[in-house]
């Protein structure tokens, strides 16, 4: 399942949360997750946050609007994936399925994280 899963999504809104509130919590969780539910329950606790910090109106790195724009066009993949997740019932293909979304999440903070270290340079 995990081959024709487009996780991104998924992982973009998690790298909104780590480059916002410089935290890792939601990507150790989940990457962590023993099983459906939790990852599922963990995912929900991310998405909460995120509708929060769009409530907010306010950035500390306002450079993730695109991001943020262009993920809330697609938010109907990020409840596909949801949908998917939830079907797993096999450990380690929930092991990689979250592992994937929570390598991605970090790999797309990163490119976040520098443009605000390079920004400070200057």
């Amino acid at each position: 399942m995990s081959s024709e899963l487009d996780i991104s999504d998924v992982s973009k809104l998690l790298a909104v949360l780590v480059v916002e509130q410089g935290s890792y919590t939601y990507v150790d969780k989940l990457g962590y997750a023993p099983s459906t539910d939790l990852a599922i329950y963990y995912l929900k606790e991310a998405i909460r946050d995120y509708h929060s910090l769009l409530r907010k109106g306010e950035l500390d790195h306002p450079e993730l609007w695109g991001l943020i724009k262009d993920l809330n066009k697609r938010l109907d993949r990020v409840n596909y994936v949801l949908d998917k997740i939830s079907e797993i019932r096999d450990r380690k293909e929930l092991r990689k399925v979250v592992s994937l979304i929570s390598s991605k999440a970090l790999s797309f903070a990163a490119k976040y994280i520098k443009v605000k270290e390079e920004k400070e340079e200057e």
